[in-house]
């Protein structure tokens, strides 16, 4: 009998028949959203309590065992990709919504738990917990925190920081770091969560989570417009930002909405012949005064020439409708296929000088490019997709050499939302300082020293 089964009995002591997974139920599953990419690893551990999870990293720290973590897999940075070497460790059983202070507003959950169960359990206390994401229904909490994911309500709430009080966590070695804060102000000693969040795996596994929460919103109003030029569109957002109920402001070019039109007539709205789309969302709690406060923000821009058309949702089923332009990846994956996507963030005063700037770009390097643009622009999270042609994955680091090189001419950020994972880590030296890269290190090796947690993930290959 090997090591690794010698490894891989004493977990199943710990997490029981059901909390080990082997054989054919790994290779049924995928490490990416978009393409089945079965973990290699022999084995995914599924613990049921923070104990489980501690006993099982202390087992893997004392025998060298590299641990790949997995929420939803729903990220597409490549973070949840497991190798031979690797043992995957899926929270996917620690799913609980533990409780709901409906007057401190806050909800503790295990990490396994779907933001879209969050979200119902947050409604049926007339609370909403503000993170949106198109994969909510597979999304977990914990890979929310690791990732520090945004969404589609940025501009109003904020990323997954700004909405997490406090969080439960396993180190490398088994121990269990506890700061399940639930107060709006604690200034006592360091603000560990800050460690976890946005580390993607590296420090640690995210077991349990304080969430903050916020009154939920009984006013919605949605339009879909078409804009005339990239001035228009700043100062549309400008115009939209005086709306204190403003909760997103979707941007698409033309070259997206057209492709979502052309394949889908329930999501055409409107015809696809300006350069630019956008989406506009408020949320609040004054039905009479913000409609009145979306009517007119609607006419002073049509007023002003920043909108050519727009089509006011009437009812929650159209406001629904609209939302479905915007997050069409289902189209995209099926017209575009394969694609290389991309997920930066730039000065919003220059998007369309950048993603013009990608576009020479590319055409200059590849012979067939086709490329599609959207995202939230108020948060100055710009989306693009590219293809160019069959051998587009084979290509796929010229391509995002390409890309990322703009990305640096324009002073930017390489990953907006989601991540670095395994698929930008090449990339990260040249969009961060030496000095914060080095002090990253730093962090790193004191918190997994042998560096076996999500070994591939954030950093560059280790010498």
């Amino acid at each position: 009998m090997g090591l690794d089964d010698i490894l891989l009995n004493k977990i199943s002591s710990i997490v029981g028949q059901r909390g080990l997974l082997t054989g054919e139920d790994v290779t049924a599953r995928s490490c990416d959203p978009f393409t089945h990419l079965p973990p290699r690893s022999r084995a995914i551990i599924r613990p049921n309590s923070t104990g489980e999870v501690a006993s099982v990293m202390a087992l893997c720290h004392g025998a060298n065992q590299r641990i790949v973590f997995h929420g939803g897999c729903t990220g597409v940075a490549g973070g949840a990709i497991a190798g031979v070497n690797d043992i995957v460790l899926s929270l996917e059983r620690m799913n609980r919504v533990v409780d709901i202070d409906p007057v401190g507003m806050t909800m503790l959950v295990e990490a396994g738990a779907t933001l879209e169960a969050v979200q119902n359990a947050a409604a049926s206390h007339g609370l909403l917990y503000p993170i949106d994401l198109g994969s909510k229904g597979s999304a977990t909490i914990g890979g929310t925190i690791a990732t520090n994911a945004g969404g589609n309500r940025v501009i109003r709430w904020g990323m997954t920081r700004q909405n997490v009080s406090g969080l439960e966590a396993v180190l490398a070695d088994g121990t269990v770091v506890t700061q399940l804060n639930r107060f709006l102000k604690n200034n006592t000693g360091y603000d560990l969560k800050q460690f976890f969040i946005g580390s993607e795996g590296t420090l640690g596994v995210v077991t349990n989570a304080v969430l903050k929460l916020v009154p939920a919103p009984s006013t919605q109003n949605v339009a879909f417009a078409s804009v005339p030029s990239f001035e228009a569109l700043l100062e549309l957002l400008v115009l939209a930002r005086r709306m204190p109920q403003l909760s997103a402001f979707e941007v698409m070019w033309q070259d997206y909405y057209a492709l979502v039109a052309e394949h889908d007539a329930t999501r055409r709205p409107l015809a696809p012949e300006l350069p630019f789309y956008v989406l506009v969302e408020a949320m609040g709690y004054d039905e009479e005064g913000d409609e009145r406060r979306f009517t007119l923000f609607l006419e002073e821009a049509f007023e002003r020439g920043l909108i050519a058309d727009a089509l006011p949702a009437q009812s929650g089923k159209q406001a629904a409708d609209l939302w479905r332009v915007r997050e069409a990846s289902d189209i995209l994956v099926r017209e575009m296929g394969p694609f290389i996507s991309f997920d930066v963030s730039v000065d919003v005063r220059r998007a369309e000088d950048f993603v013009n700037s990608v576009r020479t770009a590319l055409h200059e390097h590849f012979a067939l490019v086709r490329s599609i643009a959207f995202g939230h622009l108020g948060d100055s999270n710009i989306h693009i997709g590219v293809h160019i042609g069959p051998d587009t994955l084979r290509h796929a680091f010229e391509i995002e050499d390409c890309v990322y090189g703009v990305v640096s001419q324009f002073g930017g950020a390489l990953t907006a939302e989601h991540g670095v994972g395994t698929a930008k880590r090449h990339f990260l030296s040249n969009h961060i300082s030496a000095q914060s890269l080095a002090t990253m290190g730093l962090i790193r090796h004191a918190l997994d020293p042998n560096r076996r947690l999500n070994p591939e993930v954030l950093f560059p290959s280790k010498a």
